[in-house]
């Protein structure tokens, strides 16, 4: 029952009115008390509260008595109990009106509290786009209005058989028997489509008072609020409602933030799928350009085996016959100085000849000749022989293999970029060798990475090189330019991996260069000097082929060093990643 004051509407103006208007008309003496007894108006000419009344009279409000009427006339009783009657009426209509009006006042006040209360929970859930986050905060909302000791929101969840929790506060009554579509009372709840309230759920889950209400979107039931309370509460159809009005709100929420995980969803996956075909683009660009490589070298190992061959084929022809003709030339020789024992002298045609050739140069220079023709054949069939070493067509696959004899077949072949000239006074390579077992790799393809690491180290000398335009220049200077070195160090770390070093005195190399010295395509060389693979290559060679490992150590102004590690007993990586700048 709505509260009111009793005395408060006696006291209106217009009640006062009405009031004295009856008992001057009249003629009567009027008394009012309220329900407990207590004396609340006195109208008439005497107005002492010990006055005998002989009628009363009960004044209703909403049913129940909350006071008295008693009067007292000059005239007729009969009249007298008629009119107190009609005052009593009247007063009890007044009061029912003034309690309706409250009544009115207080759901008006309850509904525009209600709908301030769900415009600022509706602006605060359509304003976050986080499912966990938005979740939280329906079920801590739903809890400040809705009294519960328990709560969680649900979703029905296709790829999930019991429906999965998205956010909950209490006790948890659901861990141990998730709850189903279709089973138990939230299941046929949500299964229903319609919200539920059961104030005594027999259960051994602990549960006294459950509502619960699903959330729908076009009619389609996508999850539902639950909420509960131990001890036992009664929940109302007011707080069905509420819920109600939340589960609307919050499906509609809900299922924006799916939409939005779900498009966040595909949106990564598509990344994914671009990251996925920018590096199958890039590993395929990678692989043609390795085949192109590997042609390539295959190319030139041919070309530079059959030159070898050919070569060799009449160095050897000389150099067989040389040996020969050596002995040939000092047969003749010794025949010669007898004849000159014999015969000391001779005619005079004679004598005119042996001036004429300077017989005794030619004697002394003829075996000087021989051996020099001798050095120079042993020269060329050394080159071959290095030709053939670096080509290595005849191990393509793996074999016991001397480092040291690559290193120089390859220093072999750069030696015209190693030599002065007249912009520069040379390379100077110093070798620091250690004693090395016998490594098992792939020949030709470790000479293709060592001709690499050199190659790259004398162009970076050369470029440091450039500010000292003449030779003459870097003997002035020699301080400011130095004389441009490459030191190769050889070591045996332990019995199962060695290590060779190749360091020069170069201008180094920036850390942001060094971080992609190793990706394919990457060069700081001009267009038509380099094409960014020789290190990407090498890389791979060393590292995935070999299973060894290949590190850059370098400082801006204080060069470069390359160290590669290689296993003595060749070993499988573990697993093979193409590097690929992505």
């Amino acid at each position: 029952m709505t509260a009111i004051n009793f005395k408060k509407i006696l006291t209106k103006r217009e009640v006062l009115n009405v009031l004295h208007n009856l008992v001057s008309a009249f003629n009567l003496e009027l008394s009012i008390q309220d329900a407990s007894g207590e004396f609340c108006l006195q109208l008439g000419n005497n107005q002492s509260r010990s006055l005998e009344m002989t009628e009363l009279e009960p004044i209703y409000g909403n049913e129940a008595i909350v006071g008295w009427v008693h009067c007292r006339s000059q005239d007729d009783k009969l009249m007298t109990k008629t009119q107190t009657a009609a005052i009593a009426h009247l007063l009890s209509h007044c009061i029912n009106q003034e309690i309706d009006k409250k009544s009115l006042a207080n759901e008006l006040l309850e509904k525009y509290e209600e709908i301030d209360l769900f415009q600022d929970i509706s602006t605060q859930i359509t304003t976050s786009l986080d499912l966990q986050e938005l979740t939280q905060l329906v079920i801590e909302e739903t809890r400040k209005v809705i009294a519960a000791t328990r709560g969680a929101v649900l979703l029905v969840d296709a790829a999930i058989e019991p429906l999965r929790v998205l956010a909950a506060f209490g006790q948890p009554w659901y861990e141990a028997t998730p709850p189903r579509l279709g089973e138990g009372i939230l299941g046929q709840i949500v299964t229903s489509g319609q919200g539920e309230i059961v104030n005594e759920v027999i259960s051994d889950q602990g549960i006294s008072a459950l509502i619960a209400v699903p959330m729908k979107v076009k009619e389609q039931v996508i999850g539902a609020i639950v909420l509960s309370h131990d001890p036992a509460i009664t929940y109302t159809t007011h707080d069905l409602k509420l819920l109600t009005i939340f589960a609307s709100q919050a499906a509609i929420a809900i299922e924006k933030a799916l939409l939005y995980e779900q498009s966040c969803m595909a949106a990564l996956s598509a990344q994914i799928q671009a990251q996925q075909l920018q590096q199958a683009l890039q590993e395929l660009k990678q692989t043609q350009a390795q085949l192109l490589q590997t042609e390539k070298m295959s190319s030139l190992g041919q070309l530079v085996a059959g030159v070898a061959h050919e070569i060799n084929n009449p160095i050897n022809f000389i150099g067989g016959n040389l040996t020969p003709a050596c002995e040939y030339a000092q047969d003749l020789l010794n025949l010669l100085r007898l004849y000159q024992q014999c015969y000391p002298q001779p005619l005079t045609i004679i004598q005119e000849q042996i001036t004429a050739i300077d017989l005794d140069f030619l004697t002394a220079d003829l075996p000087k000749l021989l051996s020099s023709m001798q050095l120079g054949v042993d020269r060329i069939q050394k080159i071959v022989l290095s030709l053939k070493n670096f080509s290595r067509l005849d191990q393509a696959e793996l074999s016991q293999v001397d480092l040291h004899e690559g290193l120089d077949s390859t220093l072999l072949i750069l030696q015209h970029r190693l030599k002065a000239n007249g912009r520069s006074a040379g390379i100077q390579i110093i070798k620091e060798y250690s004693e090395l077992p016998l490594v098992e790799c792939y020949a030709g393809q470790v000479n293709q990475v060592l001709m690499n690491l050199l190659s790259n180290a004398i162009d970076a000398l050369e470029e440091s090189i450039s500010p000292c335009a003449s030779l003459q220049m870097q003997r002035e200077t020699a301080e400011s330019c130095p004389l441009p070195t490459i030191w190769i160090q050889t070591e045996q770390q332990d019995s199962a991996q060695v290590i060779i070093r190749i360091r020069d005195n170069g201008s180094g190399i920036p850390a942001e260069v060094q971080e992609k010295l190793f990706d394919a395509f990457f060069t700081t060389k001009p267009i038509g000097k380099g094409t960014g693979l020789g290190l990407s290559i090498s890389h791979q060679i060393i590292v995935d082929k070999h299973g060894g490992s290949l590190k850059c150590h370098s400082q801006v102004g204080e060069g470069t060093e390359f160290v590669i590690a290689l296993p003595v007993r060749a070993i499988a990586p573990a697993s093979v990643t193409p590097r690929i700048s992505v």
